[in-house]
């Protein structure tokens, strides 16, 4: 018990918490943050929206994530009647716009505990620099991928959710039965999330240079240019060095000059 309360204050005494005052952690740390504002905003857009027909008669369609318009029925006269979609193409773009939120909070979390607790063996590490670095550009990928396609889903949420299409689609409303809007679906959050994604996707792809700095390749190449540059200015202190000049050539006189 002891031993690990002296691990335990040894690693809070070697944590290094300046690392957040620098690009490298402090970008992991609005990861973390944007993250989750990203996959949050995602699944709480569940709204409804609802009709009325001349008859009174209330027709209503209600969604949430993961957006399955496919198999989400429209409410006519408190009776199920069609799905609001015959497509489902929002779900896969809304699971996979969650996972790659949910999945970039535990790795900027994970590498900003690595940064804390291990930030000298993540300097003289070479493979730590490099597995950091390739998970970054994957997830870059991931975010803009994702988010281009849940803005495209977004929209077709708009479409395939607003009080037209749902009033075409029902057989409440018809030439003789006109529909008229109560009250409509509201989309801000979904719309908050789109926003959320790219600058997700702007916060992991500018991360790569910091973390690249870091990584043999780097500084390998860093090295080779100091190299050539010590080896270029070399050849010329050389060749100066014990070169009389011009001005003590001249002052040195021959012995039969003299007298």
């Amino acid at each position: 018990m002891e031993s690990l309360q002296s691990k335990l204050s040894v690693s809070a005494m070697t944590a290094n918490l300046r690392i957040f005052t620098e690009p490298r952690g402090l970008i992991r740390l609005l990861q973390f943050i944007f993250a989750i504002f990203a996959f949050a905003t995602a699944c709480s857009g569940s709204s409804s929206v609802l009709l009325s027909n001349s008859r009174n008669n209330s027709i209503s369609a209600s969604w949430s994530y993961p957006y399955n318009l496919k198999n989400t029925q429209i409410i006519s006269d408190n009776k199920p009647e069609k799905p609001i979609s015959s497509a489902n193409d929002i779900k896969p773009s809304a699971e996979f716009f969650v996972f790659t939120g949910v999945t970039s909070m535990l790795l900027s979390l994970g590498f900003a505990i690595v940064y804390v607790l291990m930030d000298q063996r993540y300097r003289n590490d070479e493979r730590l620099p490099l597995i950091d670095f390739i998970v970054i550009l994957i997830w870059s990928i991931f975010w803009i991928a994702g988010s281009a396609a849940w803005a495209k889903g977004v929209s077709n949420i708009r479409t395939q959710t607003s009080w037209e299409s749902i009033a075409k689609r029902s057989d409440f409303c018809s030439e003789a039965l006109s529909c008229k809007e109560v009250y409509s679906g509201t989309y801000g959050s979904i719309i908050v999330s789109v926003i959320f994604g790219f600058l997700n996707f702007i916060l992991w792809a500018g991360s790569a240079w910091f973390v690249y700095k870091e990584t043999r390749l780097f500084k390998s190449g860093t090295a080779q240019q100091q190299q050539q540059q010590e080896s270029s200015e070399q050849p010329s202190n050389f060749s100066n060095f014990g070169a009389p000049t011009i001005q003590q050539q001249s002052g040195i006189r021959s012995p039969n000059s003299m007298g």
